[in-house]
């Protein structure tokens, strides 16, 4: 089911980006996904990499479904993106790590 949702959530995207001039008004959102520091995020994402299970949909393995369930659209769209955002800032910052080890 989140697997479903997540391929939803980026489909809207892409059919966003593809008929920008489509512009829907959403009303002001804020969510705060995970805090920059979360150890266990940071975590997870170590994992990740060091381990080859999750590598086709890690953001199905990163986000939290009880916190996305409670969302709206727009909301659930937010947190995909930050999720990938953080994502991929933390996966740089270990591959760093790791260059430098």
């Amino acid at each position: 089911m989140k697997s479903d949702l997540l391929k939803a959530l980026a489909l809207k995207a892409k059919n966003r980006l593809i008929n920008k001039n489509n512009k829907i008004s959403q009303p002001n959102t804020s969510v705060k996904v995970i805090d920059e520091n979360d150890q266990l995020f940071y975590q997870r994402v170590k994992d990740l990499i060091n381990n080859d299970t999750y590598t086709l949909n890690p953001m199905k393995y990163l986000m939290d479904e009880n916190k996305l369930m409670k969302l709206d659209a727009s909301g659930k769209e937010k947190y995909l993106f930050e999720t990938i955002d953080k994502y991929n800032k933390i996966k740089n910052l270990i591959e760093r790590e790791n260059h430098i080890c």
